[in-house]
């Protein structure tokens, strides 16, 4: 049965993609949890897009992982049988091991020189390496920090995760970075993350707040600690190729609703970090802020140093050191 099911939807997309050429109608995935910003921010710039632009330009959107994982997204785009996507940027080192750089650990300062970096020189050429792969970059939506949860204790120091397997997804970096402070890591899919904790097939994970409100991680998770390790950013892209056939005028539409979204998912991302923690507390999950994150990063750095030398390159890197904050 699933076999058919997968037939019938690459059919569809098939000829969806095709309308998309026309500019009538675009199939965009997303792996993102429904009902948190990023997700809510696409679905209300699809809305705005077909409204301004009177129906020559529409979305479709499969939400959720619907379409598979991210990596098979980025694949449906590369065989055209799909026409745009949400994906994090980290994720698309399968196209290009230098879109890496997402998950290098404590990247930024602070989240305002995370934020100006994307929208600056850092984003501009992550976006050229995309373009290179027959994909325009539209927009930069905020998936933002990434903390751990686990059924352990409390996470404060680097020692506290020796030897603690934890989940992550399916990035080379972000093993390295894990093995550096003495865990286990151990690449999952997000679909299969729920069934892995509940069953102790892994001790930890991480993701966003927003995430772990959404995927209810709170009834398989005890102890939530707010390291903010990784800050992830999903990139919305559409087929080079589709969006060249749109015209001038409408893509002027997509990019003007593309920024309005990206800014109302950073102010809904700041406004909500207060009440996810609430929520989670209230769910019965041990919240703790005490995080020694100087030790984290300082731990966690001798990973740049190797994946400068053997994937970023000096240029890239310089970029990133520029926007970091780090340096001031």
């Amino acid at each position: 049965m699933r076999k058919w099911i997968l037939v019938a939807l690459t059919l569809i997309l098939t000829l969806s993609c095709v309308a998309g050429a026309n500019a009538e109608n675009i199939m965009l995935g997303h792996a993102l949890s429904e009902g948190t910003p990023a997700s809510d921010g696409i679905n209300a710039f699809a809305e705005a897009v077909a409204e301004k632009t009177e129906g020559r330009v529409s979305f479709t959107i499969f939400p959720n992982g619907q379409l598979g994982s991210e990596t098979d997204m980025l694949e449906q785009m590369q065989m055209n049988t799909l026409g745009a996507a949400g994906i994090m940027c980290g994720t698309m080192q399968s196209l290009d091991m230098r879109m890496a750089i997402e998950d290098l650990p404590y990247m930024w300062k602070d989240i305002d020189h995370a934020r100006a970096a994307f929208d600056g020189e850092f984003g501009d050429y992550l976006a050229g390496i995309m373009r290179e792969q027959g994909m325009e970059q539209i927009a930069y939506v905020e998936w933002g920090y990434r903390h751990i949860t686990n059924n352990k204790q409390p996470i404060v120091e680097p020692s506290d995760l020796e030897g603690m397997k934890i989940r992550v997804a399916q990035t080379q970096l972000r093993v390295d970075a894990f093995e550096a402070l003495g865990a286990l890591p151990t690449v999952l899919s997000f679909n299969e993350l729920y069934g892995a904790l509940q069953q102790g097939t892994v001790d930890a994970q991480e993701n966003p707040l927003a995430n772990i409100v959404a995927a209810n991680f709170n009834e398989v998770q005890k102890y939530l600690s707010l390291t903010g390790h990784f800050y992830n950013t999903v990139m919305l892209v559409i087929d080079s190729d589709i969006w060249a056939g749109i015209s001038e005028a409408d893509q002027a539409v997509i990019l003007e609703e593309a920024a309005k979204m990206e800014a109302s998912v950073r102010e809904a991302n700041s406004a909500n970090e207060a009440g996810y923690i609430e929520t989670l507390k209230e769910r019965g999950m041990e919240v703790n802020d005490d995080v020694d994150t100087a030790a984290f990063r300082e731990a966690m750095l001798p990973v740049y140093d190797k994946w400068e030398s053997e994937v970023f390159g000096t240029e890239m890197m310089d970029i990133y050191r520029a926007a970091s904050g780090w340096n001031e």
